[in-house]
C-alpha cells in the first residue's frame, strides 16, 4: 500500500496508475486522491479503504462493459464513506442523524467537491440496490456457511445443487423480481406449476415439498439478513403436499443370501463393487458411509471385529447420530478382510451406487424396479427386528436418531455382536 502514497508538502497522497486490463473501461490513465492528512499511519489507512473502493469500482466496470453497476456503485459508496470516518447511511438516514454528525458529513463534502463519488458517498447518495431474485442464491452461500462446515467437495456439491436448481425453477415461474416484492400469490403460482408436474406423473409430492422448502430457506435467511420486512414463513405457509408412503422395498434375507451373495451372480462387477454389496448386507450402513471408511476406522484385530463411522476433516456425516461402531459378521467381515485399507477404487459413494445398481438391473438380479442397492440398509432392519432385537439397538446400528433425551454411551460392541451375529449371513467362498 506504501507504494501508492506519497506527500507533497505536508500532505499525503494516493496515486495509482490505471491497470491495463481496465483502461478500455475508464477514462483516466491516473487515480490521485488528497487524503487530507499529515499522519502517515492515518494515510495508510484510508489509502487501504480507498483503494479497496477503486478496485470494488473497476471490478464493476469489467463486469459490465464500462456501463454503470448499481450493486457495484453501491458497495463502493459504502467502503467510501468509510474512509472517511462514516457509516453509510442514506439520505432519510441522515437527516434523523445529531446536527454535529450532518453538519461533519458536509464539511468533509465541501473540502471533496470536485469529487463527485465522495460527495455522494458521504452525504447518501447511494441509493441500496434492490436485490433481484438472480442474486439471491449468491448471496445465500455466505449466511450458511456454518451448515457446510466440515463437508467434503462432493457433499457440498450434492447440497448447493439442489437449492440452486429449485431457485431456477422459481424465478422461471415467478419471474426475476425484487426479492422484497415476492408475494403469497407467487409462491402459490409456483405450487401449482409443481401441482401439474405431479399431475402428469413426472415428479412426486416429496420433490415438490423439497423444492418449497429450499425456496423458503434461501428467501428466509437473504430477506432477514437484509432487513426486508416480508414475513417468508408466512408466505410459504400450509403449501405443502400430501406425500404418499415410498420407501424403499426391502429384499428378502433369502433372496440376498442365494443371489446377491452367490459370488457366480456378481461375476461382471469389480471385486470393490462386490464387497460393497457384502459389506451393506451385514453393516446396514450407507454406502457413502462405507466408502468414506479409512483404515484406522477398520478394526479387524480387535476382539470383537468391526468399523467405526465417524466424521473427519473435510467429510461430515448425515447427521450427527451417524457416527457409530459397528461389529463386523458374516458377509461384512468378509468384505473387510479382502479391504483391510478400506475402499481405495471408490471414492465417491454416488459412482460405486450406479455402477452396482445399473448392474442388478441388467442382469435382472432386482425382484422390482424399486429395489436399489439401498434396499439392504431396509432389509438389514428387518432383519434385526425379525428376532425381535431392542429399538435402542436397531437404531444405534443403523446411526438413526433416537426419541427422548441421550443419556449414557450407548451399547457395547459385545451386546450388538449378540443381536448381528443371529442375524449374520453366511460369508461368500470367494471374492
Amino acid at each position: 500500500m506504501a507504494d501508492y502514497v506519497f506527500t507533497r508538502g505536508d500532505i499525503y497522497y494516493y496515486r495509482r496508475r490505471v491497470p491495463g486490463h481496465v483502461v478500455p473501461y475508464e477514462n483516466r490513465s491516473v487515480i490521485k486522491i488528497s487524503l487530507g492528512t499529515k499522519d502517515e499511519k492515518e494515510a495508510l489507512r484510508k489509502a487501504s479503504i480507498y483503494n479497496d473502493y477503486i478496485e470494488e469500482y473497476w471490478r464493476g466496470l469489467i463486469k459490465t462493459g464500462g456501463k454503470s453497476d448499481c450493486e457495484s456503485e453501491y458497495r463502493a459508496a459504502v467502503k467510501l464513506a468509510k474512509a472517511h470516518g462514516f457509516a453509510y447511511k442514506n439520505v432519510v438516514e441522515i437527516a434523523k442523524e445529531p446536527l454535529e454528525e450532518i453538519v461533519e458529513r458536509l464539511q468533509v463534502a465541501t473540502k471533496a467537491i470536485e469529487r463527485k463519488q465522495t460527495v455522494s458517498s458521504v452525504l447518501g447518495g447511494n441509493e441500496e440496490p434492490e436485490l433481484m431474485l438472480s442474486g439471491c442464491i449468491d448471496a445465500f452461500w455466505p449466511l450458511c456457511a456454518d451448515r457446510l462446515a466440515n463437508k467434503s467437495p462432493d457433499q457440498i456439491r450434492k447440497w448447493r445443487n439442489p437449492r440452486i436448481a429449485a431457485m431456477n425453477s422459481f424465478i422461471e415461474v415467478v419471474g426475476d423480481k425484487a426479492l422484497a416484492e415476492v408475494t403469497r400469490s407467487d409462491v402459490l403460482a409456483y405450487r401449482q406449476w409443481w401441482m401439474d408436474r405431479v399431475k402428469s406423473g413426472e415428479v412426486v409430492a416429496a420433490t415438490v415439498n423439497k423444492n418449497m422448502i429450499y425456496v423458503r430457506d434461501v428467501l428466509q435467511m437473504v430477506g432477514i439478513s437484509r432487513e426486508i420486512e416480508t414475513d417468508f414463513e408466512l408466505l410459504f405457509a400450509k403449501i405443502r403436499l400430501k406425500e404418499l408412503e415410498r420407501s424403499r422395498p426391502p429384499f428378502e434375507a433369502s433372496y440376498v443370501q442365494n443371489v446377491l451373495l452367490h459370488p457366480n451372480k456378481l461375476n461382471g462387477l469389480n471385486a470393490e463393487a462386490r464387497l460393497l454389496i457384502y459389506a451393506m448386507a451385514d453393516t446396514g450402513a450407507r454406502e457413502s458411509e462405507l466408502i468414506g471408511l479409512q483404515e484406522e476406522d477398520i478394526f479387524l484385530d480387535a476382539p470383537i471385529a468391526h468399523i467405526w463411522i465417524r466424521a473427519r476433516e473435510n467429510q461430515a456425516l448425515k447427521t450427527v447420530t451417524s457416527e457409530r461402531k459397528i461389529p463386523l459378521v458374516g458377509a461384512s467381515l468378509y468384505a473387510f478382510q479382502n479391504l483391510p485399507n478400506g475402499f481405495t477404487h471408490y471414492r465417491n459413494a454416488d459412482t460405486a451406487s450406479t455402477t452396482i445398481n445399473k448392474y442388478l438391473r441388467e442382469n435382472k438380479l432386482k425382484p422390482t424396479d424399486a429395489h436399489s442397492l439401498y434396499s439392504l440398509r431396509h432389509t438389514f432392519k428387518d432383519r434385526l427386528r425379525d428376532t425381535q432385537a431392542p429399538e435402542e439397538i436397531i437404531d444405534e446400528l443403523m446411526g438413526h436418531k433416537k426419541s427422548g433425551p441421550k443419556y449414557g454411551r450407548g451399547h457395547i460392541l459385545e451386546r450388538k455382536y449378540e443381536w448381528m451375529y443371529k442375524i449374520a449371513f453366511d460369508a461368500p467362498k470367494s471374492p
